[in-house]
């Protein structure tokens, strides 16, 4: 059985819409087996807000942490303001620091009035996933999964030997031999070339000088 990834989700209260967004993004995940934790669930009246910011960044369990994007949230992260400047404070070092980036991920919630994903600047340069478009939401949340359970869709092949004929050169000439005997006749002059070049690499062919004429 497969154990569920536990999720943090940082995100700007930006107004009541994204908000909502944002709990329907959650709730859709639990619904896929993730096991999210978003503060309108876990983070209660008289609880550290700064410390369970920080818990969910570096606690191990936390496998996985998506960075919901819109224009507030970008500037606020870049402007290192409020709570989520805070959290920008630890999760961009986070992300700068570790050899292995695949615990955090930007989810794009929103695009300017160019077409252009919001992202902080200190995400510029990484892939992302794209929630911001109605009528790619499923294929890309597809992908989100994916990432979240470590799924990809395409999978590097395991790396095989190299062929015999590689590493044994003889074995090569008799590769090549095979193929030269395969070219029937009947395929005209190239065939019967092929065979007459692979035949020289055993049979090396000596000219034989008489008062005749070479043999």
């Amino acid at each position: 059985m497969t154990t569920a990834p536990r999720l943090f989700i940082s995100y700007s209260w930006s107004n009541p819409t994204h908000e909502q967004w944002v709990v329907d993004l959650a709730t859709e995940l639990r619904s896929s087996g993730v096991d999210v934790i978003l503060d309108k669930w876990d983070l209660r009246e008289g609880h550290d807000a700064l410390a369970f910011m920080e818990k969910m960044i570096s606690d191990a369990s936390i496998t996985k942490v998506i960075i919901v994007c819109d224009k507030i949230y970008v500037s606020k992260a870049d402007g290192r303001a409020g709570g989520v400047g805070t959290e920008t404070q630890i999760i961009s070092p986070e992300i700068y620091a570790k050899q292995a980036q695949d615990k955090f991920v930007a989810v794009i919630a929103e695009r300017d009035e160019n077409g252009k994903p919001y992202l902080p600047i200190y995400y510029k340069s990484r892939i992302y996933v794209d929630l911001s478009e109605a009528e790619r939401y499923s294929e890309n949340f597809e992908k989100l999964l994916r990432w979240i359970f470590d799924k990809p869709l395409f999978v590097k092949p395991e790396l095989g030997k190299a062929p015999a004929f590689i590493v044994e050169p003889m074995l090569a000439k008799a590769a090549t031999l095979s193929r030269a005997v395969h070219n029937h006749p009947a395929q005209g002059s190239a065939g019967l070339a092929a065979q007459a070049k692979a035949f020289q690499l055993f049979v090396p062919v000596r000219h034989i000088s008489l008062s005749g004429g070479s043999f």
